[in-house]
């Protein structure tokens, strides 16, 4: 901070001695695109001039000591130096040039800025107190390339190389008038030259304004840019029609340039080369007459257009030459690159303005401004768009012939279901005319069967009471079988007939007691036998509800299935149980006889079957399979349990009494018979 005041102070007495007076220009902004090149104002008095001066410098050397430590460990350290103010859109489209290379590389590469404001203070480039600053600011730096934008910045680095940065290489950008002779002195200096399309703005201006007869090239006195320009363009505007006559006038303030290019005839045209804009921020977009420009910066701001240079692309070309720099290549092995960024760029409003149609501009003109009318999509949208909408297509397709194979499926499913059901109906009806057939001829055959067999059983009977005294023994042996043969088979087409007559008795439900009609139908049991010894062990059954007399019978048939296969040897223990549940009650009978092999049981329930031989225990083979018949008619369930030489075990469900209605008569099945 010493020194800053210290140079301060310095530079105040040097101003109060020496100085006779100030000129300060006020230049506006490059920002939007029309220029100034600064012009002369006013006097001041000596002491005021020094005073601003001092001031202005403090400002600046404020954050010098920051800047000359803050250096980031491990970074090189890069500077751009620009002509002119950070708040000029020229400027800034340079930086983000040059942002555009360095901003992903930022971990390697501390890039600095440093604005000389050539534009509002032209005549510091020439005083010490810059040099001072600068040298002050970059004392304790060490920069491995320098940057510089625009004319006057390149003109001061070199200058001052040996002062500020001596031996760094140079990489200028913007840099106008550019010859190969500038560089033949001098080493570590390259760049990208700012090579105005002169020559195609001038073909643009004559095709789309063929009836100018004078092109002005309006600039300022002390306007470096607008000299360097026009050194350079006697061979394009040597190219002009002999009828085009061509004027390069200049004038010491944008205020006089306005008022004189206010009287041009409509036969004119200005290219603007030079910053033109008022301290007001006036541009020349008032004009009577259209405006060309080598800038794409003055595009949008009262320029037509033209074929113009793009800041952006300068910086950012400028940037990847300064990157092969720090990488090792020597700037002087870098050729310049000449007539970067050129774009044919076009305002709308002016186009409109002039009455002159976007058909008239040249292949590959670019329009600012111009109002969406219709839809503009890129070739890359477009190529996307069409592959998606070939690809939506295709799925769109696979579907309508997904959903269409799938209905014509569903339609064969149809058709197949219906023809099944039908060929089912069908079939049911001839099952069901086959069974009625054949239950109707069972129950024919079984009802006349019954005659001849009561007559064998009466003849026989007559025969051994009225002549069996003159028999032998044989002879009433045998008569005795036949007796018996046609006992049995009364008894069987008895069952049968019973069998027969469940699948179309009508049910006539109501509450059954079941443990008192089981201890009846085992007490009919008892007195029929009185010589065996037969107990009972039953508990307190859950009452249901069901036909009486068919409930009876299935009770009848399985106590006397389990008294006949209970030893008789020992006393007949049979066990009855039940356990009542919310939809339908269990209920068991269990012996302790000769039982059976579980792999048969799947035999018990049908007609004639036996899984014992058949003269072993007395039966029709029927009894059971009436059980199963009675017991699904009330919808419930019959299986049996057992073991050989250990007894069985039956069971079968009836429904709640509550829910005994609900069911009834829902279980009318046909009749199963098995051959013999």
């Amino acid at each position: 901070m010493s020194v800053i005041l210290t140079t301060g102070f310095m530079v105040f007495l040097t101003f109060a001695v020496k100085i006779q007076g100030a000129t300060q220009v006020m230049i506006p902004n490059r920002e939007e695109r029309t220029g100034a090149r600064p012009g002369a104002s006013g006097r001041y008095p000596d002491v005021l001039a020094a005073f601003f001066a001092l001031l202005w410098v403090l400002m600046v050397l404020a954050p010098v000591q920051a800047l000359a430590g803050g250096a980031v460990q491990g970074r090189d350290n890069v500077l751009v130096l620009h002509s002119y103010s950070q708040d000029f859109v020229w400027t800034r489209s340079q930086q983000d040039g040059v942002d555009a290379v360095f901003g992903p590389l930022s971990a390697a590469y501390d890039v600095r800025m440093e604005y000389l404001d050539a534009l509002r203070q032209p005549g510091l480039l020439k005083k010490p107190i810059l040099l001072d600053l600068l040298r002050t600011k970059f004392a304790d730096q060490q920069f491995r390339v320098v940057l510089t934008s625009d004319n006057a910045a390149f003109d001061f680095a070199r200058a001052h190389r040996n002062e500020l940065f001596p031996g760094v290489p140079i990489v200028f950008m913007g840099l106008n008038g550019y010859q190969d002779s500038l560089l033949a002195s001098e080493t570590g200096i390259t760049g990208v030259a700012e090579d105005g399309d002169l020559f195609g703005t001038l073909q643009v201006l004559l095709q789309l304004a063929p009836q100018t007869r004078r092109i002005i090239f309006p600039g300022m006195l002390d306007d470096l840019t607008y000299r360097a320009i026009r050194s350079t363009a006697a061979k394009e505007l040597a190219a002009l029609p002999p009828q085009v006559a061509v004027e390069f006038p200049e004038f010491s303030d944008v205020d006089a340039a306005l008022d004189a290019l206010k009287t041009l005839p409509s036969d004119s045209a200005i290219v603007i080369m030079s910053n033109m804009r008022t301290r007001a921020g006036q541009g020349i977009s008032s004009q009577r007459v259209v405006e060309f420009t080598n800038w794409d910066c003055v595009v949008g701001h009262g320029a037509l257009g033209g074929s113009v240079i793009s800041g952006m692309e300068q910086g950012r070309q400028a940037a990847e030459i300064a990157l092969r720099v720090l990488r090792g290549e020597p700037a002087q092995a870098i050729p310049v690159r000449r007539g970067a960024g050129k774009t044919l760029l076009f305002d709308y409003q002016q186009l409109a303005r002039f009455g002159i149609p976007a058909s008239r501009l040249p292949k590959g003109a670019v329009v600012l401004f111009a109002p969406e009318r219709s839809l503009r999509i890129s070739h890359e949208a477009a190529w996307v768009s069409g592959v998606s909408f070939v690809l939506l297509l295709g799925v769109a397709a696979s579907l309508f012939l997904a959903v269409r194979r799938r209905r014509r499926a569903e339609e064969q499913v149809r058709t197949l279901n219906q023809e099944l059901e039908q060929r089912v109906q069908e079939r049911t009806a001839q099952l069901e005319a086959s069974n009625k057939e054949l239950e109707e001829f069972s129950y024919s055959m079984s009802h006349d069967m019954r005659s001849p067999l009561r007559a064998l059983d009466g003849y026989s009977t007559i025969l051994l009471e009225k002549y069996g005294a003159g028999f032998d023994d044989e002879c009433k042996r045998l008569l005795r079988v036949l007796q018996t043969s046609a006992r049995q088979q009364g008894r069987l087409v008895d069952d049968i007939l019973r069998f027969l007559a469940l699948g179309r008795q009508k049910m006539h439900p109501s509450m059954i007691d079941l443990t008192q009609m089981a201890s009846d139908v085992f007490a009919e049991f008892q007195a029929a036998e009185p010589a065996r010894q037969m107990h009972l062990d039953i508990g307190v059954l859950p009452p249901t509800r069901g036909d009486v007399s068919m409930i009876r019978l299935a009770m009848q048939n399985l106590l006397s299935n389990a008294i006949k296969h209970s030893s008789t040897d020992h006393q007949t223990l049979i066990e009855i149980a039940g356990v009542a549940g919310e939809q339908e009650h269990t209920y068991s009978i269990t012996d302790h006889g000769a039982g059976f092999d579980m792999r048969y049981a799947d035999k018990l329930f049908r007609v004639f079957e036996r899984v014992h031989p058949a003269g072993e225990y007395e039966g029709s083979g029927v009894g059971l399979a009436i059980v199963k018949r009675i017991i699904e008619r009330h919808g419930g369930r019959v299986w049996a349990e057992g073991r050989v030489g250990e007894g069985a075990t039956f069971y079968f469900t009836l429904p709640h009494a509550k829910l005994g209605d609900a069911r009834e008569g829902l279980h009318n099945s046909r009749p199963e018979f098995k051959a013999i």
